[in-house]
């Protein structure tokens, strides 16, 4: 690899961004870096692909190497290989236009793709120059990306110990896997090709989003059960045969015993319901004022029994379950802002439904 064909890019790391803004260090020759550079291609198109190289010498490598416009004219009139041309007065360059830059297309994309490998384990203080001094050692070696990432806090960019090199050909890329234990100094090299190594990251970003989700849906339903904890010794199953009995005439009996009540799941024409109360073992306090576990009420005896144990955990833990969903429903509904969304807060309530009542599936034993 000759000096005036090596060609090597620093860019933030970030696989897929193609508007690379990030300072780099390359020359006019290179097939690979002219399309990923956002500044460099805007300077083509100003005067018919003339570039001053007085643009030039603001990237970092070439400012190296020399300031000195001339002698920088003088070094690539040398060159062999009839990519480049000098302007008359030796202040511009631009690239033969008989030999135009090859589209950047997905067919393109894919080309380079196949000749592009990923390799790990260089040290964290490298510089461009020990990468392209590495890399002389194999034939065929056209583009280095030194993969970057940025301090939170100093917002200062570092070498992430990783590149990505791209080979003149496939052939040529294919000799380079070909060695096996790949070492830099006494470190042993991750080597992957591109596509491979995109795709297992892919992989990882998956996995990573659905422990995430998962995490956080665990979070959520701890907030919620712990939101929707409900007091226990708080249930009453009742059952009565007054086809006309209301949940006002249920709750105007109780509350005349001291009740505070939470919720009544009952609708009219049922014959058994259930009475939530608010504080802790106080339906234990209302049942104890129910003789025999009978009232009357408009006329017609209502039973009531104290769910205790399993019976008033089912009740409860249905109850929490039905919150929870009508929860998440009100989430849904408000993030879909209430378009196209055919959830519950799109139906019209019937005139019982109080909402956090379970089924009447839920039964009470006689």
């Amino acid at each position: 690899m000759t000096e005036e064909k090596e060609v090597a890019t620093e860019t933030n790391g970030q696989e897929n961004d193609k508007e690379n803004n990030a300072e780099e260090e390359t020359d006019l020759e290179s097939d690979v870096n002219l399309p990923r550079d956002k500044f460099l291609r805007e300077q083509v198109t100003l005067d018919d692909g003339w570039v001053p190289l007085d643009v030039l010498t603001k990237f970092n490598r070439l400012a190296k190497l020399s300031m000195d416009t001339e002698v920088i004219a003088n070094a690539l009139a040398k060159s062999t290989t009839g990519l480049l041309e000098i302007s008359d007065d030796n202040k511009k360059v631009r690239r033969n236009p008989e030999l135009p830059i090859p589209e950047m297309n997905e067919e393109r994309r894919k080309e380079m793709m196949a000749r592009t490998i990923y390799a790990k384990g260089f040290p964290k203080d490298s510089t461009l120059d020990d990468l392209l001094k590495f890399f002389k050692g194999y034939d065929g070696v056209e583009n280095i990306i030194m993969r970057r990432y940025q301090d939170r806090q100093t917002k200062k960019r570092h070498f992430k110990g990783s590149v990505f090199a791209t080979f003149k050909t496939k052939e040529q890329a294919d000799k380079f896997m070909e060695n096996k234990g790949l070492k830099h100094n006494d470190t042993e090299l991750i080597v992957l090709w591109q596509d491979n190594y995109l795709l297992m990251k892919q992989e990882e970003h998956a996995a990573k989003k659905e422990h995430r989700n998962k995490k956080n849906k665990e979070k959520e339903e701890k907030k919620e059960e712990k939101e929707f904890k409900l007091p226990t010794g708080t249930v009453l199953h009742f059952k009565q045969e007054n086809e006309k009995m209301t949940r006002e005439n249920i709750h105007e009996a109780l509350v005349a015993l001291g009740a505070e009540i939470a919720f009544i799941s009952y609708k009219v024409g049922e014959k058994e319901g259930w009475v939530r109360l608010t504080k802790e073992d106080a339906a234990k306090e209302v049942a104890k004022k129910i003789p025999d576990g009978k009232l009357t009420i408009e006329e017609t005896e209502v039973i009531f029994k104290l769910l205790e144990g399993d019976e008033e955990k089912a009740y409860l833990d249905k109850t929490i379950e039905e919150m929870s969903k009508r929860r998440r429903n009100q989430k849904n509904f408000k993030q879909n802002k209430g378009k196209n969304y055919k959830g519950k807060q799109n139906r019209k309530r019937k005139q019982d439904d109080h909402g956090d009542a379970p089924p009447s599936k839920v039964k009470a034993d006689s």
